[in-house]
């Protein structure tokens, strides 16, 4: 039995995969005992207590890469961060660190090294976040979703472990239960969305074809995220062929419904769309670090799962188009579902538990 710490916090893509490792290890032994520690009303805290999962907060803010004002109190933060996370991690008598990347990874991480508590970090982009990098060389082992990011990790190839992302546990349903679930016709769909916190410009660009899409007789899931919810929902909402929500808890109905996905190409986005066997339109964030979203996004074109659009030369009429020429190809559309499946990596979460399971033995 041991007393695990993960953090896995800031969007769906860190905090996801950190409660499906969560899981499988209680799954593999359930006296293990698990916290997790986040920011203060950060989205991982609903997220992680919904799952039954202690969690425990700290007061730290993000460094943001543009010239801001907020970065200002940024040291003053990580220190009182870091105070807060060695007197959790203390009280909790941590024997493992687990990150998932995000800024409190940092903070806690830091506290995990200076107690000497083993540190194992899981990245999901091709090109490792700020907390990871930071902590590579004080981990025992780095599990990767994307092989591309061990160039970018000056550290020996026996601490990186080639994992895969982990995903979240779905619901086993077939197409029809999900047509039936979301109230909506066995014809053509297409699910919109932006990550776990929305997309404003995909929000933006795709509410301007949204009634030329449904004169195609095909139907649309759209997930807004909070901030655009209500004016996309007022102008639509009462639309037949169209369903639209913040937030899809139960997002399996909406994988399982659709023929093709618009969205952007975070890894974990990428790892669910893939489990599906989905094909996708995918617009990279053009901020995301080292522009870890159009490596991911290439990794899926190169093996035509996915055709890329770039978010300066995107406009409406040529998403439309690209939309129409997808759905309009069912030859086109069942290749790129095979080679979507052909990119999913099964059993992440279990080979990430062995692995660490394993380090221990090792060390008794």
């Amino acid at each position: 039995m041991k007393n695990i710490v993960i953090v896995a916090a800031g969007t769906g893509g860190h905090i996801f995969p950190g409660i499906a490792v969560a899981k499988e290890f209680i799954r593999q032994n359930p006296k293990h005992k698990i916290i997790f520690i986040g920011a203060k009303n950060g989205l991982e805290k609903e997220i992680v207590k919904s799952h039954n999962f202690d969690y425990a907060e700290i007061d730290v803010r993000k460094l943001h890469r543009r010239l801001t004002f907020q970065n200002i109190l940024f040291p003053y933060f990580l220190v009182k961060s870091y105070f807060q996370a060695r007197r959790i991690l203390k009280s909790f008598e941590s024997d493992i660190f687990l990150g998932f990347g995000g800024f409190v990874s940092g903070s806690v991480g830091l506290a995990a090294k200076n107690l000497h508590i083993p540190i194992f970090l899981q990245e999901q982009n091709s090109y490792p976040g700020i907390s990871t990098r930071f902590l590579a060389k004080s981990s025992k082992k780095i599990f990767l979703g994307n092989s591309d990011a061990k160039k970018y990790l000056k550290i020996s190839n026996e601490k990186i472990k080639f994992s895969g992302n982990p995903i979240r546990k779905f619901k086993n349903i077939g197409k029809t239960d999900a047509l039936k679930f979301l109230k909506l016709a066995n014809k053509k769909t297409i699910f919109v969305y932006g990550g776990s916190q929305g997309s404003h410009f995909i929000n933006q660009a795709f509410s301007k074809i949204v009634d030329k899409i449904l004169q195609k007789n095909i139907q649309i899931i759209f997930q807004t995220g909070s901030k655009d919810f209500s004016s996309i929902n007022q102008k639509f909402g009462k639309k037949n062929g169209i369903i639209i929500r913040k937030f899809f808890r139960n997002i399996e109905y909406a994988y399982r419904a659709s023929d093709l996905v618009i969205c952007r190409s975070g890894a974990i986005s990428l790892a669910e769309i893939s489990f599906f066997g989905l094909p996708a339109i995918l617009i990279p964030f053009p901020f995301s670090a080292g522009q870890h979203q159009l490596l991911n996004s290439k990794s899926f074109s190169k093996n035509n799962a996915a055709e890329i659009m770039i978010e300066k030369n995107l406009t409406s009429k040529k998403l439309f188009e690209k939309i129409a020429k997808i759905l309009n190809d069912n030859e086109k559309l069942n290749e790129m579902s095979k080679a979507s499946k052909k990119m999913f990596i099964p059993n992440s979460a279990k080979i990430i538990v062995e692995e660490i399971s394993n380090n221990f033995k090792e060390e008794n």
